[in-house]
């Protein structure tokens, strides 16, 4: 019996793989440098409340970051209109968490809602900011003429 041939994946998987590789390295980078700013800044403006608020916005906002191009690189394999229904279904997924831990936490004295509220604004801003200057720098065509 013959060994049967590998599957080859379809041109689009290895395009789809590096842009998330590259957009994820670079959202990661610049979420982690604003992140740290915003604690330091929180903790300096609203003490300790302001410092834990601000380490709250930065796991949440890098953490929903993350997903999306988590997701994006889990499912790259399938066709590319699967791919965009798992980073639509992501995105949804995202607001609702979000959504959620708002209604939970609503009015604590836990953390500093202010710092929280700005961090988040900034940490996901900045993977945003990320992940489109790493589309920019991965120099990948991406529409097949």
């Amino acid at each position: 019996m013959t060994e049967p041939e590998p599957v080859k994946d379809a041109p689009h998987v290895a395009t789809v793989l590096r842009l998330a590789g590259v957009m994820q390295r670079n959202a990661l980078v610049l979420t982690a440098i604003v992140g740290v700013i915003a604690i330091v800044v929180a903790a300096v403006l609203r003490a300790w409340p302001g410092a834990i608020g601000a380490v709250v916005g930065v796991i949440i906002g890098g953490g929903a970051g993350f997903v999306g191009t988590f997701v994006m690189r889990k499912t790259a394999r399938a066709s590319a209109a699967g791919v965009m229904v798992a980073a639509m279904t992501a995105f949804v997924g995202k607001v609702l968490v979000l959504l959620v831990f708002l209604i939970v936490f609503r009015g604590t004295t836990l953390f500093d809602n202010q710092a929280f509220a700005f961090t988040l604004l900034a940490v996901t801003a900045a993977y945003i900011g990320g992940e489109v200057v790493g589309f920019v720098r991965a120099r990948i065509p991406v529409v097949d003429l």
